[in-house]
């Protein structure tokens, strides 16, 4: 299994005749107001990623897991998915897409989204860090 990429955004439009998927709004830094920090921000995100590398002769089991780091590198326990997925044979790639409607925000600082992810029963392995910079706003 291959991981070729993973993005946040905040919302994806798949078309349906080529499954091309468009991505929209996608983050890199929140500027946010001071009494924003210490809560579970209201923010919808996506955390999309593409594998490729299966073998499409038989069903493999996937697992992947998201899990949120603060500034100081403190794990974010209200913000983590764990997901496991069937994938059917003559499939050798896909695209796995999570939806949140929440993120906790500490302080100011660089967030951490870290991927992981395994086929079968493999140990899950680091594959992607996807950062945002939530900025305080100066009034």
């Amino acid at each position: 299994m291959k991981h070729n990429w993973s993005t946040i955004c905040q919302r994806s439009l798949t078309d349906q005749d080529t499954n091309q998927i468009s991505l929209v709004d996608c983050l890199e830094q929140l500027n946010l107001p001071s009494d924003a920090f210490g809560k579970n921000l209201n923010l919808r995100l996506e955390i999309i990623s593409y594998f490729t590398g299966f073998d499409a002769s038989k069903d493999r089991k996937v697992k992947r897991t998201i899990k949120l780091f603060d500034p100081q590198d403190n794990e974010l326990n209200d913000f983590k998915v764990e997901e496991l997925l069937d994938i059917p044979k003559n499939f050798s790639r896909f695209r796995l897409r999570s939806i949140s409607s929440s993120f906790p925000i500490t302080t100011p600082g660089t967030y951490k989204f870290k991927i992981f992810a395994s086929e079968g029963k493999d140990d899950l392995t680091e594959v992607a860090e996807l950062e945002i910079d939530v900025m305080m706003k100066n009034k």
